[in-house]
């Protein structure tokens, strides 16, 4: 299990929060994920599964998006490609996590995605990636 005891919230209290759509399918990473996110100042949505996340996006804009790569119904990449597609959605940062080797899909994965964590990590990671990837996409 890991732990979001040790987050350092000191950056929050300067950057305005960040809309992060979140999704991943195993609910302990989910809320680990989500819970080091919101302590931090950030505004978390989440879903279990790659078409819940898709059907979020009919009502919420995320700055950022985090998805974990083997996700039931559609897969991490499936979402992109889905996000890709649209125009509103087209430039939006994602994040991929990924609990699993990725082989021979590495190379689209470092390609495709702003960046690619691979499970387990330091949640404060997954918060730092987040606060770049969106400082990235406004400049």
């Amino acid at each position: 299990m890991l732990a979001v005891s040790c987050i350092d919230v000191s950056a929050a209290s300067f950057a305005p929060p960040v809309q992060v759509l979140l999704v991943e399918d195993d609910d302990s990473a989910r809320e680990v994920f989500a819970t080091a996110l919101r302590m931090t100042g950030h505004l978390v949505r989440t879903a279990p599964d790659g078409l819940a996340g898709l059907r979020m996006l009919e009502a919420f804009q995320p700055d950022v998006i985090v998805v974990d790569l083997a996700l039931p119904i559609a897969s991490g990449f499936e979402v992109l490609d889905e996000l890709r597609s649209e125009e509103r959605t087209h430039a939006t940062p994602v994040i991929a996590i990924s609990g699993h080797e990725l082989g021979l899909q590495q190379a689209r994965a470092n390609r495709e995605f702003f960046a690619v964590l691979e499970k387990p990590f330091d949640p404060q990671r997954l918060v730092r990636l987040v606060d770049r990837a969106h400082r990235h996409s406004h400049n």
